[in-house]
């Protein structure tokens, strides 16, 4: 068994189009502001062309889609939904393609990147039957003669600004709305993930969309930060680490009429108190802690588990770890469950955590290993690429001030910490900054009292704190969001409302 080469992987050259602007492709390598490379995180041998980009694309992409709101808001709720859907339908002619891409560039399992593709006609079709369904006017009786109307309108030009680890699912869940609202779009995706972008955007182009409605702006992070800038953009919707997010908050200081959406990433927690089942927990953790590589916002990073059932449940979830598959993301034999990191600088600075873990007082159950050059299968070994191995720690206590125990890794780590009541876990849980998912394991009778006092915008009852749902809203609190909810609630950030007294 040897690694398929790029070209077998694809079944089709890669051919980097540029930037989709007002209905066209256009090509900035002989107008070019400067250029960059992609390289796959799981085999970074494998040659990628070199990209170039425009700051030219930035005023032109904004006039272009200000000229392209003043027809599409005003074409009615039925028109935006038939271009939508055919959306959809282009989309699903390119999932295995799209797939494929995902699995590329972001070193993800291929399973995993194909289920990325397969959600986004579901999310049409959600965001029609139910996301609408918030956005629908209502009337009030002021008094005898007079009634008042609640209206809800576009918001105008938006810019999304889309993440590399989930490159199409998280930035569709906002361009969706955005487009059945009436507004314009300027999607502006990872630089590291361009051509899964590419092949989205080759989606919105067969589906029609009229110039200007729908565009992809490739490029640096430079761009992004032009863009928001640009007058005729009314709004920002962002999936970020916290300090991006703080970065596009100070940027826009002086354009509060813009609405900016950020989802920013969280330091999650598990509590378990009360249930014994060893393998159910220890499944669920592994689930949590290691898809995506740990790359998830949702990804669990703290276990606070009852004292007498601790050094069972670590047993069983270390030899778990062990056994788990970590390979190529287009390996059949086994199938991998862990791709690499993203880039040799998450791989540098998961390391690095790891000795301030120990330097913090934390005991290595399961210490990480870069996995360059190592054996994945027989005789087979990895690609040159960015492959570790996942690590797990003890913390004698919960501290406020370790870095290791705070701090944001994105990463495949997680550490677990004894605690002597159910209330102890529950206020171990809030001392973090963040607050963007929390798993609770305990008594039904016990669980409301716990999701009303743990800091979090999602809590999930004995289950992983991955795999949301697109029927309810998706968003945190503290530092991992700004109160604009995505998932379900997402439309909200991309409408304003509108008061009517007739």
């Amino acid at each position: 068994m040897t690694t398929p080469s790029l070209e077998q992987i694809l079944d089709t050259t890669l051919n980097f189009k540029g930037s989709f602007i007002s209905g066209k492709w256009m090509d900035f390598s002989k107008d070019s502001s400067g250029e960059w490379g992609v390289r796959s995180p799981a085999n970074i041998e494998w040659e990628l062309p070199t990209l170039n980009y425009s700051l030219s694309a930035v005023e032109q992409s904004a006039a272009s889609a200000s000229e392209a709101l003043k027809t599409w808001r005003h074409i009615g709720l039925e028109k935006r939904c038939e271009f939508v859907k055919k959306f959809g339908v282009e989309l699903v002619k390119r999932q295995f393609l799209l797939g494929r891409v995902i699995a590329l560039e972001t070193g993800k399992p291929l399973d995993e990147a194909l289920g990325e593709a397969s959600l986004l006609e579901k999310k049409i079709e959600v965001t029609i039957e139910h996301g609408l369904e918030l956005m629908k006017s209502s009337h009030v009786k002021i008094n005898d003669t007079q009634k008042g109307e609640i209206h809800w309108m576009p918001k105008g030009v938006m810019l999304i600004i889309g993440p590399f680890n989930f490159p199409v699912h998280l930035s569709h869940g906002h361009v969706v709305p955005a487009l059945l609202m009436g507004n314009t779009v300027i999607l502006k995706p990872s630089e590291k993930t361009p051509y899964s972008a590419q092949v989205y955007a080759d989606a919105a182009e067969a589906a029609g969309f009229p110039p200007g409605v729908f565009q992809l702006i490739q490029g640096p992070g430079e761009m992004a930060k032009r863009l928001m800038r640009q007058t005729e953009v009314d709004g920002v919707i962002a999936t970020c680490s916290y300090e991006v997010g703080a970065k596009i908050q100070k940027t826009l200081a002086e354009s509060p009429e813009k609405i900016v959406a950020l989802e920013m990433g969280g330091k999650n927690a598990a509590l378990i108190w009360g249930e014994k089942n060893i393998e159910m927990l220890s499944s669920e953790l592994i689930r949590s802690s290691y898809l995506t590589t740990g790359q998830r916002c949702t990804a669990l990073s703290r276990v606070y588990v009852q004292r007498q059932i601790m050094s069972d449940l670590i047993q069983v979830f270390h030899q778990k770890a062990k056994e788990l598959s970590i390979s190529h993301p287009f390996d059949t034999d086994p199938k991998p469950y862990m791709g690499p990191l993203i880039s040799e600088e998450s791989l540098d600075k998961f390391l690095r955590y790891n000795k301030i873990a120990q330097s913090d007082g934390a005991e290595t159950i399961m210490r990480p290993k870069a996995l360059k050059g190592k054996t994945r299968l027989k005789d087979v070994p990895l690609p040159n690429g960015h492959y570790v191995s996942p690590s797990v720690h003890v913390v004698p206590k919960c501290d406020p001030a370790s870095a290791y125990q705070n701090h944001e890794i994105f990463g495949p780590d997680l550490f677990f910490c004894p605690i002597d009541s159910f209330d102890e876990g529950i206020a171990s849980i809030n001392t973090s900054k963040y607050g963007l998912v929390s798993s609770v394991f305990c008594p039904r009778t016990e669980f409301e009292y716990a999701a009303d006092r743990i800091n979090a915008g999602l809590i999930y009852y004995n289950r992983a704190t991955v795999g949301a749902s697109a029927r309810l809203p998706f968003g945190g609190w503290g530092r991992s969001g700004n109160h604009r909810p995505a998932g379900l609630f997402a439309i909200y950030a991309c409408s304003q409302v509108q008061a009517r007294m007739v």
